[in-house]
């Protein structure tokens, strides 16, 4: 950054504390900026009971105790760090996360505060010397910021890991094993994440994809139970995920199949009347021809309704097949 002294007279209070934030962050760091150290035993020192969440309200604990910064701002900073933990943030990304496309003049100074106190924050309440905080955790170069995580660090991690687990066993019609890999992963969420609305629109398009997989893990799941024959347990998750997504066409048809394994074959026809009648009212569509043979099927009570092998998509495609 370069400016003349004239400038600070034409600076307010708070410039002028961003700047001087500024400069401590710059003195602070210890190292070259593209430099990794290297430990003799070659591998890089961790933080043992340090902790980051997203699955939910964003928390940073450390041997249990939530840390994470309470100003609004700071909390943004990390969340986009930790969206892209391990890579390389650059600065132009976190104004955006920031301030959208209306960054204030001195953005570039308060995003040197933020990080200033996120790494002020790791110091004091993690005890760390500022040495590993610079040079390990949280590290400046020349294409940005990077927050270095350990997979077991950090939740999201965690739940795309059991998720990608849990994926591959129920398509291999391992489906004991996807339904316990995926309630892992579905365990890992403490509530629904808490969207700011004064995120930028590509922060909150991260965090609406993270929202996005957990649903698909969440219907996943049921499927596997529904390969399991448990049907009956699945019915009343299914009724809330139908007048949740009223026009999500997987979701009704999996009701449907389970209702009819249930013995409730009537409910399940109803459901897809239901469903018909929304489609035309709302987008003036009939619903697709892989859910008009599924209720073909139910009506006639064809016995591959029942085949748990197949999970509720190789059931349709089966039926489109033979219709």
């Amino acid at each position: 950054m370069t400016m003349q002294l004239t400038d600070l007279g034409t600076m307010s209070s708070a410039e002028r504390r961003d700047l001087l934030a500024l400069l401590l962050e710059i003195n602070a760091q210890a190292t070259p900026a593209d430099t990794v150290p290297i430990h003799l035993d070659g591998q890089r020192e961790r933080v043992p009971e340090l902790r980051f969440e997203l699955l939910g309200p964003l928390v940073v604990r450390y041997r249990g105790v939530d840390v994470s910064p309470s100003a609004p701002k700071m909390r943004t900073v990390l969340t986009s760090l930790l969206c892209n933990a391990n890579k390389p943030v650059a600065p132009a990304m976190l104004y955006r996360d920031l301030w959208e496309d209306t960054p204030p003049r001195s953005a570039q100074c308060t995003l040197q505060t933020y990080i200033f106190n996120l790494r002020k924050l790791f110091r004091t309440k993690l005890g760390l010397p500022a040495e590993y905080v610079n040079q390990e955790l949280l590290l400046t170069h020349t294409s940005g910021y990077t927050l270095r995580v350990e997979p077991d660090q950090l939740d999201v991690h965690e739940f795309d890991t059991l998720l990608a687990a849990g994926s591959t066993a129920l398509h291999n019609g391992d489906y004991a094993r996807a339904a316990v890999s995926l309630r892992q992963a579905l365990a890992l969420w403490r509530g629904p994440l808490v969207h700011d609305p004064t995120w930028g629109t590509q922060l909150r398009a991260q965090m609406a994809g993270l929202d996005e997989r957990r649903f698909y893990a969440y219907v996943m799941r049921i499927e596997a139970d529904l390969c399991l024959g448990r049907h009956r347990e699945t019915v009343s998750e299914l009724a809330s995920l139908v007048v949740e997504y009223p026009l999500h066409e997987s979701v009704h048809a999996m009701f449907m199949i389970a209702l009819h394994r249930s013995g409730r074959t009537s409910a399940a026809l109803d459901t897809f009347l239901h469903f018909r009648k929304r489609m035309l009212d709302e987008l003036g569509l009939e619903p697709s021809a892989r859910i008009q043979a599924l209720h073909l099927a139910v009506l006639s009570a064809d016995p591959v309704l029942g085949d748990r092998n197949l999970t509720s998509d190789m059931l349709l495609d089966l039926l489109m097949v033979t219709a």
